[in-house]
This record gives structure tokens, C-alpha cells and sequence, in this order.
């Protein structure tokens, strides 16, 4: 996650998730979308350029009701959304600039 920091310069950056320890991501609502790990649906953090606030959504459907939430600085965003899937056993394998 080191190099990602020097390197992420756009508005719009996607997010590269896996799954731990091989097992089934950990819901109890089953709102975790299983084509985010076969690559068939991403989750993106977008800028909105008038008010300078990061959110994240999915390509195809609707994030569950946690992530969708403002955030000030990208940082704060991996921050809470590397929180956020830990708690549910997949991992921010990368971000893609």
C-alpha cells in the first residue's frame, strides 16, 4: 500500500479487493457483491470536483448503507474502507490510479 500513496493522482480510483483467507467474505446481510473479486464489477472512489469530497460506488449496483458516506481526503476513505472490509474477511488488494 506504500507506493500506492506516491503515485494516485486522479479523481476516479478503483479498488482491488480479495477475499483473506479463502474462505466466504463474513455478512450477515449478504451485502458483499461476489463479482468484486472476479473482476466482473469494481468499486470506485470518485472526487466530486465542486465540493472536493471523496464517496465511493460500484459499477453495477448500490454500495451497502456504511459506504455511503463523504470523506474529506482520500486517505480517510482507505482508512475506513480497509476498516470495513477487514471486518468482512477481503482485503484492498491494490487501487488502481
Amino acid at each position: 500500500m506504500q507506493e500506492m500513496k506516491n503515485k494516485l493522482r486522479t479523481d476516479d480510483r478503483v479498488f482491488s479487493l480479495n477475499i483473506i483467507d479463502k474462505k466466504l467474505p463474513l455478512t450477515y446481510l449478504g451485502l458483499v457483491d461476489k463479482r468484486l473479486f472476479s473482476g466482473e464489477n469494481r468499486l470506485h472512489a470518485i472526487k466530486d470536483p465542486q465540493y472536493q469530497l471523496w464517496n465511493m460506488k460500484y459499477e453495477m449496483g448500490s454500495v451497502p448503507e456504511p459506504l455511503k458516506q463523504s470523506f474529506t481526503s482520500f486517505k480517510a476513505l482507505v482508512k475506513f474502507a480497509t476498516d470495513y472490509f477487514v471486518r468482512r474477511n477481503i482485503e484492498i488488494k491494490e487501487v488502481l490510479d
